[in-house]
């Protein structure tokens, strides 16, 4: 399968994945898959595949750098994450979400990636 196609049938599968997970509840998967007409198989198929994909994208980036927090210098157990340099922003970007707890605060810029925000958003719920 070329990358294109490879492209094109993630995106579909994709859409396909998220309006199943989006179901209404009480419904089952294979309930909303029989209604749907997708074959169970081949969600699972793909459901599968997707996540081995993100997982390896999560693993594949740059080595870890270390991370200094200015304003956050009680989570001792997030004292590394693995984020490439292109994932940084410039720090003249002012922040369009700030969240403050007791003993931390995250400030994230709308420019930021959706790559950087999973990861962030994994190591921070990694660290409580």
């Amino acid at each position: 399968m070329d990358k294109t196609t490879h492209q094109v049938r993630s995106a579909n599968w994709k859409s396909l994945i998220e309006q199943c997970q989006a179901r209404p509840e009480g419904q089952t998967a294979k309930q909303w898959l029989a209604d749907n007409n997708v074959s169970e198989k081949q969600y699972y198929y793909w459901l599968r595949k997707m996540r081995k994909e993100a997982y390896e994208d999560m693993h594949t980036s740059l080595p870890a750098t270390v991370i200094t927090p200015d304003k956050a210098p009680s989570l001792p157990a997030v004292s590394y994450a693995s984020f490439s340099t292109k994932d940084l922003l410039d720090n003249d970007v002012s922040p369009a979400v700030v969240i403050r707890t007791e003993k931390s605060t995250i400030e994230i810029s709308s420019a930021v990636s959706e790559k950087l925000m999973v990861k962030l958003v994994k190591a921070v719920a990694h660290a409580l």
